[in-house]
């Protein structure tokens, strides 16, 4: 099997760099944290039995050692083959390959060689419709708020003329009286 490959649970094997890599990734995390469990600690921690029986304590060690090794190993393949990183990774490969070779086969000048004004335009254009969106979505907000206002001033006018209204009559009565 060749270095890059890697069996996945139904026996298959996927070719990929980046699954290949993130198993010696996940290798060197788990083995870092199970090495910082040290037989010393062990040891500091029962002191009586690391003087009575220091090979079942160095034994009893070493099987946790190894319990946490496997258990945190299975669970990594379960989240693994839970996402389908495999094939995942495999395809991140595949689209890599993919545009390296379009790159290579094509005859367009690469961004590189591009001028500074045609590459700040490019970005600008993005920049720009991000921000146009932005304060679209800011407008109709806005827009909202005004609605929810005229409605309510609209409701507080009609109010105020009734308001008005009952003084007015009130005066009238206080001045015929």
């Amino acid at each position: 099997m060749d270095s890059t490959e890697s069996t996945i649970a139904d026996g298959s094997t996927v070719e990929g760099v980046r699954y290949h890599k993130l198993l010696s990734v996940l290798d060197r995390s788990l083995a870092s944290v199970v090495d910082t469990f040290q037989l010393t600690d062990l040891q500091a921690i029962f002191p009586d039995l690391a003087r009575e029986i220091p090979q079942k304590l160095a034994v009893s060690h070493d099987q946790i050692s190894s319990y946490l090794r496997n258990s945190a190993n299975a669970d990594f393949q379960t989240i693994l083959m839970q996402y389908d990183m495999a094939n995942k990774l495999a395809d991140l490969d595949g689209l890599v390959k993919d545009a390296v070779e379009r790159k290579q086969m094509s005859n367009e000048r690469p961004v590189s060689s591009m001028t500074p004004e045609a590459i700040n335009r490019s970005r600008s254009v993005a920049i720009k419709r991000a921000e146009l969106a932005r304060l679209k979505d800011k407008l109709a907000q806005v827009q909202d708020e005004n609605a929810k206002s005229i409605v309510e001033l609209s409701s507080q006018r009609d109010t105020l003329a009734i308001e008005y209204n009952t003084i007015e009559r009130t005066m009238e009565l206080v001045s015929q009286i």
